[in-house]
């Protein structure tokens, strides 16, 4: 607790979020499917069926992205001659 007296939003990184900030990608997700959804949406009843459908994608998206750079940065570059 005595660490986050001494935190200065925006200037430090969050304390104890080290092992779990690529968690937040979840509520980014929902927000930003929310905000899309509620305004592209025909009908009040289709947002959360298209909000969750579209949190889902962006999830994936993003794990795709990362398996792709990881495969790509750890495989594919270290099979390339190094002079």
């Amino acid at each position: 607790m005595t660490s986050l007296l001494a935190w200065t939003p925006f200037l430090q990184p969050a304390p104890e979020v080290d092992s779990w900030w690529w968690l937040l990608i979840i509520p980014t997700a929902v927000g930003i499917a929310l905000a899309y959804t509620s305004i592209r949406s025909r009908t009040v009843a289709a947002i959360p069926r298209e909000a969750l459908v579209m949190t889902l994608q962006i999830i994936a998206a993003v794990v795709g992205i990362a398996i792709g750079l990881y495969l790509l940065v750890m495989v594919l570059l270290p099979m390339l001659p190094a002079e």
